[in-house]
């Protein structure tokens, strides 16, 4: 075990110890890589790591009268209201993974417009949404999901400070910081893991989501490949329980999505090739999780690709034309009144659906944090 140890003080996810030159690691601990199971916020909503402690609750006890406190004596609540909103801001939030912990980093450009697809901030990318160099800096050298030399150096630190002054500012303004930002993700686990490092009721709190994912392959078809360095992040299971937690967002409002198709290009022979084929229709099993998704105000769909001239005129109206017609569909659904989920009709897994096993097992508590990611 010595030199496993020393493998693990190294770096457990990267490429060129994983897969080393000419074999590679047993079947159990390519398992555990797979499985998210070392340097990863664990995802499994139901595994021992989960305390039962009780959620913060700032009325348990009798708070003070704040007589000597002239926020409170001399302030009226909606002028508070107003210094906190200006104190934590409304920016834009790029949930990153950094070494099996949840950061971000706040965002200037405070538009969620799917155009940008967060090259406004382009240390935050997933690797597998730059590997092609667009974006300088990026490694696809080490398996975690942000890879950019220069993130470290540009992780945000929550001005949460603030509310623990005292239980009553606490009270006040706990939700704000997850009112006011919107939350922007394009790593399936690393929201997952997010949704469940905090407050269930700060949860509840979240407005606005943009989710900016590139399909590796079309999830629900059983396109997996255990072999794969991308079936980590992306396989059904995560799929399914990405959408679930989304759906259990109670007080989410703006749902927008964007799919980044990646790079086309013309062949000899009169062909399309490269890129991620993903056939866009309401009626897909990729699409049936996201259906879990109700109460909505307003949902976006965004559709990128990279194509040379070729590609473009052969792929660019059928795409329009697929996008607009899922988009609407999709807006139907879920900016509906919350009613009874739609059956998951047609999806076939090898093993059963994670929502499935979602609501034959009892709930538990997640233990708690007051910031908006887990240090």
């Amino acid at each position: 075990m010595r030199h496993f140890d020393a493998w693990l003080l190294r770096d457990p996810y990267s490429i060129w110890h994983y897969y080393s030159t000419g074999r590679r690691w047993q079947e159990t601990v390519r398992d555990l890589i797979h499985q998210r199971k070392i340097c990863a916020p664990p995802v499994d909503l139901f595994s021992s790591s989960n305390s039962n402690v009780e959620p913060v609750d700032p009325y348990a006890r009798p708070m003070a009268s704040q007589s000597d406190c002239m926020l409170f004596q001399k302030l009226p609540a909606e002028i508070r209201l107003m210094i906190y909103n200006y104190v934590f801001g409304d920016e834009t939030v790029h949930l990153v993974q950094l070494k099996g912990k949840i950061r971000h980093v706040r965002c200037q450009h405070s538009s969620s417009s799917l155009e940008r697809n967060r090259h406004c901030c382009p240390v935050t990318p997933a690797r597998w949404r730059v590997n092609d160099g667009r974006i300088p800096g990026h490694t696809d050298r080490v398996l975690y999901p942000h890879t950019h030399a220069l993130l470290p150096e540009t992780l945000s630190n929550s001005s949460l400070s603030l509310l623990r002054t005292c239980r009553a500012i606490y009270a006040e303004a706990a939700d704000i910081p997850y009112t006011n930002s919107v939350f922007d993700v394009d790593d399936l686990h690393t929201f997952i893991a997010f949704s469940l490092s905090i407050c269930p009721e700060r949860l509840q709190s979240i407005q606005r989501l943009t989710v900016q994912w590139m399909p590796v392959w079309q999830p629900m078809a059983g396109e997996e490949h255990k072999s794969s360095i991308y079936s980590h992040t992306h396989n059904d299971r995560l799929w399914a329980l990405f959408w679930t937690r989304v759906a259990s967002l109670k007080g989410l409002k703006e749902l927008h999505l964007s799919l980044d198709l990646g790079r086309f290009s013309g062949n000899v022979m009169g062909g399309v090739i490269g890129g991620n084929r993903l056939r866009l229709a309401v009626d897909e099993p990729w699409v049936a999780p996201m259906l879990l998704v109700r109460g909505l105000q307003s949902f976006e769909l965004g559709i990128t690709v990279q194509c040379d001239a070729y590609a473009k005129s052969v792929l660019e109206d059928d795409l329009r034309r697929d996008a607009v017609v899922l988009r609407d569909n999709l807006r139907a659904i879920m900016c509906s009144s919350p009613a009874s989920p739609i059956p998951l009709s047609g999806v076939q897994l090898k093993r059963p659906c994670l929502m499935e096993e979602l609501n034959q097992q009892p709930e538990r508590k997640i233990r708690p944090r007051l910031a908006i990611t887990a240090a």
